[in-house]
């Protein structure tokens, strides 16, 4: 399996959208966890992210969601030589400190050779990356 993966930040105009790509160099179908290749929300830790410079974990406050087995229905297929982008909306499921600050994201996960063989997962990661956001001050 061939699978390369990277992320890229916007964080204008009060939110933080991270966008996710994933791009098959192999000859085989790959699959991809559906949380982050088609999810519009997150719904457990994703991604990690931390204060730049210093490194501090920014502490996930978004929506917990209990799952079961992983099933089939929980990849999105990569077919050959294509690539797949997804958008996820992250501005209320982290904890950003009020005004101006920098962070690092990085995404650890895993794609499928075979979605028949679901504890088969193959690791692919995407670099980090570092941008800068505006928070609103606290309530």
């Amino acid at each position: 399996m061939n699978v390369h993966a990277s992320l890229s930040v916007d964080a204008k105009h009060d939110k933080v959208l991270v966008t996710f790509r994933a791009e098959n160099l192999s000859e085989r179908r790959a699959w991809l966890p559906r949380s982050v290749a088609a999810d519009q929300a997150l719904t457990g830790r994703l991604f990690d992210l931390r204060e730049h410079p210093g490194g501090a974990e920014v502490a996930y406050t978004g929506p917990w969601v209990k799952r079961g087995p992983m099933t089939a229905a929980d990849f999105v297929e990569l077919a050959p030589h294509s690539a797949h982008t997804h958008t996820i909306d992250i501005t209320d499921a982290y904890d950003f400190k009020p005004g101006q600050h920098s962070y690092e994201i990085r995404y650890e996960g895993g794609a499928l050779p075979d979605v028949r063989q679901l504890d088969a997962t193959r690791a692919i990661e995407a670099a980090p990356v570092v941008f800068s956001h505006t928070a609103p001050p606290g309530p």
